[in-house]
């Protein structure tokens, strides 16, 4: 797929002149997509108002018109409606996709890792500052999501990639100083090749 013409396509789904900074978003995110190592992950920070959800509506569309799968998580139930509304497809939360329930004992069940069957697909995450690294007592995986979500991603053979989309200035996650999914270093420890753009 040609970098440019990708462009070109979100630029046209966007339906108005992007900023420099949004220009420069797509410009990166075309070469994050296109690039033939697929251990990669990109990170979309931006403030309220900066346009990240109709960029992400735009890459969402101009990548169901070029052929690329995309699933939209988020990490509340809120959150994902307001991405489906934005970007015109379905979004789910990342605990219903990524997780499935292992044992039930009447009060609240276990969940444990789901089996990632997707093939060629990229995993858009909205509002990642959300996305914890502590450890806590949850009845989910690892109790770690951030964990938990680039496993499910990447340790399969099905070639995905996952996009975070999220603003720095939001208050991080409980126990956390800053967002752990915003941070291209921390992305970088799971092995992953960062692309980033604010």
């Amino acid at each position: 797929m040609n970098p440019d013409k990708l462009v070109e396509q979100i630029t046209c789904e966007l339906g108005f002149e992007p900023t420099i900074d949004q220009a420069s978003a797509l410009q990166t995110f075309a070469r994050f997509i296109t690039v033939s190592n697929s251990r990669t992950a990109m990170i979309l920070r931006g403030s309220a108002g900066t346009g990240k959800t109709s960029l992400a509506g735009a890459i969402v569309r101009a990548s169901a018109r070029v052929g690329i799968k995309v699933v939209l998580l988020a990490p509340t139930g809120r959150a994902a409606k307001v991405f489906s509304r934005y970007s015109g497809a379905q979004a789910n939360t990342i605990h219903r996709r990524i997780y499935r329930e292992r044992t039930f004992d009447g009060t609240e069940g276990v969940f444990e890792l789901n089996k990632n069957l997707f093939k060629n697909a990229l995993f858009m995450v909205d509002e990642a500052s959300m996305i914890s690294l502590s450890q806590n007592n949850s009845v989910f995986g690892s109790g770690r999501l951030l964990d938990d979500l680039v496993q499910y991603i990447y340790n399969s053979s099905g070639n995905c990639r996952l996009l975070l989309i999220g603003d720095k200035a939001q208050l991080p996650p409980i126990g956390e100083q800053e967002s752990p999914a915003l941070r291209a270093d921390m992305l970088r420890t799971y092995g992953l090749q960062v692309y980033e753009c604010d």
